[in-house]
């Protein structure tokens, strides 16, 4: 049995914040996910670091929230953050109107814009539509999700704090009506190991609701499907935001070498029941091109989805809804902390541990607006051209991935999941979506020891079928021509449509 003060149940960003915002202030805590880092909605994102533009005409609170935390976030996660700047551009057709009042809006909660002529807004990106009539220069970064929730954790674990990934909670233990612990069953082996903590913190996202009801309580939440493709190579280096009210497609975002673009917004009742339909894929290629025509014509390399954990609201418009948060104390030991954004979630965890800090009677001001995250420096791999140093023993060349770099991830974290490695290094994530450095990467863990060949076998499978999950709605064109080759790498030459190889 292991026993805490804190247990935190969900990896995300929130998660994860609030494991760093506990041990800069003392308290001992543990975080439990199902999966790894970021396996919600915070790795399903747009990877786009708001400053709060979007949401000035509709939600000015959440619109202030954003620039505040996005001028935080440059400079503690400044290894995280691209400051790419963005760019709202009015389309013909689009209305000056509201132009007028999103400019208004911006001033009100302090963003700063600046008009931009035609001309102007072309030189800073050349792919943008000729036909604009006008655009808006923002604040807007780049960010990424994944190393950001892994620095996150990196300053838990220096300071004492307990991870357990690839664990689901399968129950939450109470006596005498209180809230005292949880089982997680570890998704590997099956093993089940207990936990005790005074204090249980709900911060699993979309799956907030089933989580409260291990915990006999029920929260309020309205769930919606965002859907987004990714190119395989940049179009701008600047995040393009269309400007109108907030609508589907309307959202460009550099990252890395490739490009994403979303979102849909689609009502779900279940965030495990989720996948991109055809229709999304067309709505939102046929509105980027309208920013940048070239969208048209770019490599799609995979589609993806993720389930926004949104307040509920009596609106049937899930973009009417505030993108604010909340935090509820169920009065048991458990509370919940729902809603927010990923530019956001550093104020949330430090809004949720200052009532921890209340509820045990402790003073501690939160540090961490203030310091770095650590860890930066042993994390930062990027951009990808830092790793043309190196190109000895390359594993995947998409992303200049070394063998190396596999065996320090394997190493350090122990992992047995491909998408582990993934996650740190971006192996898989180039054009081949890992059809080319998938089986190396394990060939790797296996001759190091960490899996057995029939469990590596499992896993290869498994990893191939949901990275197919993603590229499928893009199988047409180069990509149709790139998964061709990887079935017949897989199937033909490794033979694992047979009987005994599959």
């Amino acid at each position: 049995m292991i026993k805490t003060d804190v247990i935190i149940i969900g990896g995300g960003a929130t998660g994860c914040g609030i494991a760093r915002d506990l041990a800069l202030r003392g308290i001992p805590h543990y975080l439990i996910e199902k999966g790894d880092f970021a396996a919600g909605a915070t790795g399903a994102c747009h990877g786009l670091l708001h400053s709060g533009s979007r949401y000035a005409v509709t939600d000015p609170e959440a619109a202030k929230e954003c620039i505040e935390e996005n001028f935080i976030l440059r400079n503690i996660a400044e290894k995280c953050v691209e400051k790419t700047g963005g760019l709202f551009v009015r389309l013909p057709g689009d209305s000056k109107r509201f132009m007028d009042r999103f400019l208004k809006s911006c001033e009100d909660v302090g963003i700063s814009t600046e008009v931009l002529s035609p001309s102007r807004a072309l030189d800073l990106v050349p792919a943008l539509n000729p036909m604009i009539e006008e655009a808006v220069k923002v604040p807007d970064c780049s960010i990424d999700p994944f190393r950001l929730c892994m620095l996150n954790a990196i300053s838990s674990r220096h300071r004492g704090g307990g991870f357990l990934l690839h664990h689901e909670v399968i129950e939450i233990i109470q006596e005498k009506g209180r809230c005292i612990g949880v089982k997680a069953k570890d998704k590997f082996t099956s093993q089940i190991k207990e936990l005790r903590g005074k204090i249980i913190i709900n911060a699993t996202g979309a799956w907030g609701n089933l989580v409260a009801g291990l915990g006999g309580a029920s929260v309020p939440m309205s769930l919606s499907k965002g859907s987004l493709v990714i190119t395989n190579h940049r179009l701008t280096n600047m995040v393009i935001n269309r400007l109108r009210p907030p609508s589907d497609g309307d959202i460009i975002v550099p990252n890395e070498a490739v490009c994403l673009c979303g979102t849909t917004s689609i009502t779900v009742m279940n965030p495990d029941d989720i996948k991109v339909e055809p229709l999304e894929i067309d709505t939102l290629t046929t509105e980027a091109e309208q920013m940048i025509p070239r969208f048209s014509t770019t490599r799609m390399i995979r589609a993806y989805c993720g389930v926004r954990p949104l307040l509920k609201s009596a609106s049937e418009d899930t973009r009417a809804i505030s993108r604010g948060f909340r935090i509820i104390d169920h009065k048991n030991g458990l509370f919940s902390i729902l809603g927010g954004k990923l530019t956001t979630y550093r104020l949330m965890a430090e809004k949720m541990v200052d009532v921890i800090m209340d509820q045990f009677g402790k003073k501690a001001a939160c540090l961490t607006a203030e310091l770095p995250l650590d860890g930066q420096e042993e994390l930062s791999g990027y951009p990808l051209s830092k790793r043309l140093k190196n190109l000895d023993d390359i594993v995947c060349e998409c992303e200049l991935v070394t063998k190396s770099d596999v065996k320090n991830v394997i190493n350090r974290t122990g992992t047995k999941y491909i998408e582990d490695i993934q996650h740190r290094t971006r192996l898989g994530m180039g054009p081949c979506q890992g059809g080319f450095c998938t089986y190396r990467a394990l060939g790797i863990m296996q001759e190091m020891g960490r899996v057995s060949p029939e469990d590596s076998m499992r896993i290869l499978k498994t990893f191939l079928e949901k990275r197919f999950r993603g590229i499928r709605p893009a199988l047409w064109g180069d990509q149709l021509k790139e998964e061709q080759l990887v079935e017949y790498i897989y199937m033909g030459i490794l033979n694992m449509g047979s009987e005994t190889g599959k």
